[in-house]
């Protein structure tokens, strides 16, 4: 294989593309490669939502510090080698390509799940780039996650909300346990929501981790507002400076580093606004939890102009909990189909909307040119466009609407 798409496709077409949740795959591969021991500190981020804003201030404030930073961030919007960054920076094609040569030739008859090549490529491309540490961002729950097979020096549960029910459960209770599985004896763990439910805190006092709860132990008085939009940012914040707190002797950073990197990071599609008249945010809100932060936050900004959605779900989603949350912000939706085996298409996602007693007009598109095309020629000036919904929303647009670099 010479290029990374060829090794995309190949993993696609060749092995397990569905979530496969389990760590033995991996650590025997990890073990063969000499990955499993780290030199470095690791800070592994879980949580419903929150996670990639946590990931982005932490690598933001630690590279201010002079660190060099490896983060591992999942789905990508727009390259797979977002993915995979040093100091903020995606690595080369040639880097993810050689650490996928690294893992083939050691898996031997192994069979490894997309997401467990991409992993096991991170952290090969880490050591390859002499970082100084390591962040981890959660794919699917934690227990059970391939970045869970590292243990983290500092763990950081953002929130627990109710997501991926097929794999995690259906209560906050089933929820929380998974998550509570990237604990370490005697490593702290921080815990930013503010009623999780109570297996947290038993699972920590169970092995022994050091539990900092927001709320309790820490809260964000006196922290900035981070230069993200919403107001949970300044609760996701304070969860950075508690984690940093926590590893100090190894990593000490600075409290100016901390609040010029809390006032100048930058994280694609999470409440991001991308346009100007009509004004457009896209946000990858695809469950209640983060449509309520984006309705909320939609609330308190309030503009002159209608409000437009561009919206598509994956089918597995609470898509009535979705709608019923954004439908009191939204004057029309502007309904787009996407494709893959969890998709629905525009008319059936169309459906579903009038279902949960929307009223306003629904227009439905094969396409996202064709819907911005629409809400573009309808929207005055001072109208707002909100972009949400599956990852795949918010890429979609970005593609439109953000020029591309290379």
């Amino acid at each position: 294989m010479n290029t990374l798409d060829d090794w995309l496709r190949w993993q696609e077409h060749q092995f397990l593309t569905a979530i496969k949740l389990g760590l033995g795959r991996i650590h025997d591969v990890a073990e063969r490669m000499d990955l499993l021991q780290l030199p470095v500190p690791v800070m592994t981020v879980g949580g419903t939502n929150g996670k990639g804003s946590t990931c982005a201030m932490l690598t933001r404030i630690l590279m201010l510090q002079g660190y060099r930073v490896g983060t591992y961030t999942s789905p990508h919007l727009l390259r797979y080698n977002e993915r995979i960054a040093v100091n903020a920076e995606p690595v080369s094609d040639a880097a993810i390509c050689q650490a996928f040569a690294a893992i083939d030739h050691a898996r031997d008859d192994i069979d490894l799940t997309y997401f467990e090549f991409g992993t096991l490529a991170a952290v090969y491309c880490f050591l390859q780039a002499n970082v100084d540490v390591i962040v981890l961002e959660v794919g699917l729950g934690g227990r059970l996650d391939a970045c869970n097979l590292w243990d983290a020096d500092v763990a950081v549960i953002t929130s627990i909300g109710i997501d991926h029910v097929d794999w995690l459960g259906s209560t906050r209770e089933a929820i929380g346990r998974e998550k509570a599985g990237i604990m370490r004896a005697g490593k702290p763990v921080v815990c930013g929501d503010p009623q999780p439910p109570a297996i947290i805190a038993a699972e920590a006092a169970r092995i022994g981790a050091p539990l900092l709860q927001y709320g309790q132990d820490f809260t964000s008085a006196g922290i900035p507002q981070p230069a993200l939009l919403g107001d949970v940012q300044r609760q996701n914040a304070a969860c950075v400076v508690t984690a940093l707190q926590q590893l100090a002797e190894r990593l000490p950073v600075s409290a100016e580093n901390i609040h010029q990197g809390l006032q100048s990071v930058s994280l694609m599609g999470r409440m991001q606004r991308v346009h100007e008249q009509p004004e457009v945010i896209v946000d990858v809100a695809h469950n209640p939890h983060a449509a309520k932060e984006l309705a909320a936050w939609l609330k308190k900004n309030p503009l002159n102009g209608k409000t437009f959605a561009i919206f598509s779900i994956l089918a597995d989603k609470d898509i009535a909990g979705v709608v019923e949350i954004m439908s009191a912000v939204l004057d029309e939706w502007h309904v787009v189909s996407l494709s893959g085996n969890r998709a629905l298409s525009s008319d059936a996602l169309a459906d579903k909307i009038k279902a949960s007693g929307v009223q306003v007009p629904i227009y439905t598109y094969s396409d996202f040119q064709s819907a911005w095309n629409s809400v573009y020629l309808s929207a005055e000036k001072q109208a707002r466009v909100v972009a949400f919904g599956s990852f795949l929303v918010v890429s979609g647009m970005l593609e439109i609407l953000v020029p591309q670099r290379g």
